[in-house]
């Protein structure tokens, strides 16, 4: 599959601090092709995409890990229903598995908490802890007993939770590091999984990109790694699988530089780079979806004027 073009369709306005978060959903009970954002003005907006309108905002996010029952009739929501301070730091990111049982957070302190959304208490105290900042952690789709995290100790920790323990560990630090890797570290920045489970991906400090396929059915004894390399000439710092194509995975660095991969293609994966200018002053975060048969990217960041940047570019 090739891609020609990157081009901006929408901005939506709204936001008055930088955008940290995107995600992306197909379906849902308030309806379909929804985006949800997060700033730094401490809210979150959920949009929808064919309206370009605000379905739903969110105020006051001044707390670690808040939930809130979107099925309230207001439109602004102010009230959590549910408050989890279980981190004794910063926590960087948070995810929800697919059966929406379990939360997992990423901490300043390198520590990975599992969290029962049901009895809302931690669910397994893991065993171990990254030995520095723990940036991102997520649950692998299709696997519901595995959590992946990363952090700036350079290691990809692959966890258990069902008994709290990593089953893996991965040393991102190559054995010999380039002259580049000994100012910008292979710190791991983003964890992300492929929508079929096969593939993790981390984004690095170093500027590359770590995909690995663990063992399974179709490869019971051999354990998959790619390094993606030369798409980026600054850390890595977002990555989404694009939902319509497994194979496609696309990264973006903070100087809004975007790069598309095709890491089924060992010889070639490098599909192309492309920079936002629009208005861009830096790139926080992205998320790949395709609606209506057409492919897109949502990004969230920082325009150049210091406020809200949060962008609909289509991909031809």
């Amino acid at each position: 599959m090739s891609i020609k073009s990157i081009h901006p369709l929408h901005s939506l306005k709204g936001h008055q601090a930088p955008v940290l978060t995107v995600e992306y959903a197909k379906e849902s009970f308030l309806g379909q092709d929804l985006l949800a954002s997060g700033s730094e003005d401490n809210t979150c907006r959920v949009w929808d995409l064919k309206s370009k309108k605000v379905l739903k905002g969110i105020k006051n996010l001044d707390a670690p890990v808040l939930i809130y029952d979107l099925r309230s009739e207001d439109t602004i929501i102010t009230e959590p229903i549910q408050v989890y301070e279980f981190s004794n730091d910063e926590i960087n990111s948070i995810d929800i598995n697919e059966n929406n049982k379990f939360l997992v957070t990423a901490d300043d302190e390198g520590v990975v908490n599992i969290v029962d959304l049901g009895t809302h208490k931690i669910y397994k105290k893991t065993s171990k802890k990254h030995n520095s900042i723990c940036m991102s952690a997520k649950f692998r789709a299709k696997k519901p007993w595995e959590v992946w995290s990363g952090g700036m100790d350079s290691k990809i920790y692959e966890w258990d939770f069902s008994r709290g323990l990593p089953t893996n560990i991965y040393d991102m630090t190559p054995k010999e590091p380039s002259a580049t890797q000994m100012f910008n570290p292979p710190f791991v920045y983003k964890i992300t999984t492929s929508p079929d489970g096969e593939w993790v991906a981390a984004s690095l400090g170093d500027s590359t990109i770590q995909l690995i396929a663990p063992p399974n059915k179709k490869h019971k004894k051999h354990l998959r790694e790619i390094r993606l390399e030369d798409g980026h000439n600054s850390m890595v710092n977002c990555l989404s699988f694009l939902t319509g194509d497994k194979s496609l995975l696309i990264s973006g660095a903070a100087n809004g530089r975007v790069t598309i991969w095709d890491h089924n293609n060992e010889k070639t994966p490098l599909v192309g780079m492309f920079q936002l200018n629009d208005g861009l002053g830096k790139l926080n975060n992205l998320k790949a979806f395709d609606m209506d048969g057409a492919l897109y990217i949502a990004t969230a960041g920082t325009s150049k004027c210091n406020d809200g940047a949060l962008q609909i570019y289509q991909l031809e």
